[in-house]
């Protein structure tokens, strides 16, 4: 009775040492694609016309690490909080929501899945569609006409 008490012990922390390795897995691949969220420009001629890209970018690059293959049984979903929504999310970044089973049997822990979330939120730099929307608003409150092909340098536009 105590090897087999023993022995579930040892193997339900084992699969809680596995689940915290692809937590770490999962959070370095949304990490990776948090990057390519951030800098995927399309030169769009909107503020918010390259978000799309961006997300589809990140998408692939996120599932370039494979986690379905890595982590048995992932279901997670990358998703990405736009600047530009309807709700005017304050961070802008990535997120991957999955959930796991608890344990390996139902007797040992039980089978109940555990949600896990794993969040990125580096900040985005302004697309140039948004650069050109604030540079010329700057020029129009000096009473300076906004003309197309004038640039100006400023904080990363």
């Amino acid at each position: 009775m105590t090897f087999v008490f023993s022995f579930g012990f040892i193997i339900l922390f084992y699969k809680i040492a596995m689940d915290a390795t692809s937590g770490f897995y999962i959070h370095y691949a949304n990490f990776m694609a948090s990057r390519a969220y951030l800098t995927v420009d399309t030169n769009s001629s909107t503020p918010n016309g390259g978000d799309n890209a961006a997300l589809t970018q990140a998408k692939i690059v996120f599932n370039s690490y494979k986690p379905g293959v890595m982590i048995t049984g992932f279901n997670g979903v990358l998703t990405g909080n736009d600047p530009q929504s309807v709700s005017k999310k304050l961070y802008v970044g990535t997120r991957v929501d999955y959930s796991l089973p608890f344990s390996f049997s139902e007797m040992i822990g039980g089978r109940e899945p555990v949600k896990y979330v794993s969040e990125s939120f580096l900040g985005r730099e302004p697309t140039r569609a948004e650069c050109l929307a604030r540079v010329c608003s700057a020029m129009q409150d000096l009473g300076v006409s906004c003309q197309t092909h004038v640039t100006f340098f400023d904080n990363g536009c």
